[in-house]
């Protein structure tokens, strides 16, 4: 005969969830099955205990729970719902989700919480992976969209290693750029804890970790606790409860660098490294895009022979340099700079034998000059030399060091004969003497005409400033 009310407690005996019964002043009366297995303790340990519940919730929890509680109690609502950690036996801890309804005494006062407690832990890290994953791609997104408009290498990178830092919740990370030289690493970006001591150092291609990685180009997770010949952590001696993760930056098949990052041990899984391989891709494409920028725009200003800043660079930062000198209140010189005999050289000793001369002339300039001054090819033969803050009264001795630096330079011959070479300057000076842009740019090149004219390989300045000297 089938009975018509049912087994509640052939229910509760048979559930996998926790099922309990709270009394206000005494406790824990009735708990199941699915509880002792859930907690770890059996029924005789737990119940009548009244500070038992309180110590079974995390601190948070408990907090939540009492102000589920409250809702019934003084707002009379009719159950209660929600998620909380409780702490099991021997330390393990689990995410459960709680049902609560109230028990009533004859006067219908509220005087304890039929609860139903079931384990979402499994649940609760599966919705966090995906949150995590959609985090993730969502700043590979971003981070991709900032490289479309953003060309300063330093600050997209700085992003870069900051969100991974954050994301991962990591001590630090880097990005490390191979050098030239094929031999050492450059850091370029790092953020976290250690950020610093890692900007000041330069690992070695085949050494420790980084070195290893950007050798092999295999990303790698390891924990110090595991340690083998790729474990050692750049600048010094690793830490026990440390681990890291490091992926290359690949461009066409080659690594270029590396990205680093460190947190605690065991920390990371397999997940975390695939995010790290990818935004280690953003962070390759980010250098590529750089590099390919500098040299535009290195082609665009650099005059490709000689290495001086071209024509067009000449013009357009020449005003700004005078522009920002009126702000500021100091003097700009200007020396142009002709070749002495270059034709007679060509046709002498071939093109080749001239175009040799305008790279040496352009070298001696430059040894000559101060990091604020600047050298430009402003035609074939004719160099221009920016002297910003030159004072007047100094624009002929520093005309004489260049000329003499010049002359220092010779081009071999055939035979082993070596050919001199001398140049003729003329220079002036802003505001002093010249007024605007094209003013100053006149003077020095009408000054640099009669420098050639008096038989070349001397300085002269604008008559306003200085007298024409000779410099044989």
């Amino acid at each position: 005969m089938v009975r018509s009310v049912p087994d509640y407690q052939r229910l509760a005996d048979l559930s996998p969830d926790a099922i309990f019964r709270w009394d206000f002043v005494r406790g824990l009366t009735f708990v199941s099955p699915g509880f002792e297995r859930m907690i770890g303790r059996a029924a005789g340990d737990v119940l009548l205990r009244p500070e038992f519940l309180a110590g079974m919730f995390h601190p948070t929890g408990w907090s939540d729970f009492e102000a589920a509680v409250a809702r019934v109690r003084e707002d009379g609502a009719d159950s209660a719902i929600l998620v909380a950690q409780v702490m099991a036996n021997g330390g393990r801890t689990a995410w459960v989700e709680v049902f609560a309804i109230p028990v009533r005494d004859e006067k219908g006062e509220v005087v304890g919480m039929d609860c139903s407690a079931r384990d979402v832990s499994q649940h609760l890290a599966v919705a966090e992976q995906l949150n995590r994953r959609t985090i993730e791609q969502a700043t590979l997104l971003q981070v991709q969209r900032e490289l479309l408009t953003q060309l300063d290498l330093k600050r997209t990178l700085g992003k870069i290693v900051d969100r991974a830092q954050r994301l991962l919740r990591a001590t630090t990370c880097t990005v490390f750029l191979v050098e030239p030289d094929g031999m050492s690493l450059l850091p370029l970006a790092s953020a976290g804890e250690y950020a610093e001591q890692l900007m000041s150092q330069r690992p070695r291609v085949g050494q420790g970790l980084t070195g290893w990685v950007a050798e092999h180009g295999v990303p790698q997770r390891v924990d110090h606790t595991a340690r083998d010949d790729r474990v050692a952590h750049v600048g010094g001696t690793p830490d026990e409860d440390e681990s890291l993760l490091c992926a290359p930056l690949e461009l066409a098949g080659r690594v270029t660098g590396v990205l680093l990052l460190s947190g605690q041990a065991e920390q990371y899984a397999e997940a975390d490294l695939d995010f790290l391989v990818a935004l280690a891709q953003v962070a390759a494409l980010a250098i590529a895009n750089s590099q390919t920028f500098d040299q535009v725009q290195r082609q665009a200003t650099i005059d490709s022979l000689t290495g001086a800043f071209n024509r067009a660079f000449f013009s357009e930062n020449l005003r700004s340099e005078l522009n920002r000198a009126k702000r500021l209140g100091y003097s700009v010189g200007l020396l142009m700079v002709d070749v002495d005999d270059l034709k007679a050289v060509n046709d002498r000793h071939g093109h080749l034998a001239g175009d040799e001369l305008l790279k040496l002339v352009v070298e001696g300039l430059r040894l000559a000059t101060r990091e604020t001054d600047w050298v430009a090819r402003y035609g074939g033969d004719e160099f221009a030399v920016v002297l910003p803050g030159c004072p007047p009264d100094q624009l002929k001795a520093l005309g004489d060091k260049l000329r003499r630096n010049v002359s220092e330079r010779s081009i071999a011959l055939t035979g082993g004969n070596r050919l001199g070479i001398t140049v003729s300057l003329g220079g002036s000076v802003f505001p002093e003497v010249a007024g605007s842009l094209e003013d100053l740019i006149d003077q020095a090149d009408q000054a640099e005409l009669r420098a050639k004219s008096a038989s070349g390989d001397r300085v002269i300045i604008h008559a306003a400033v200085a007298s024409a000297g000779g410099g044989r």
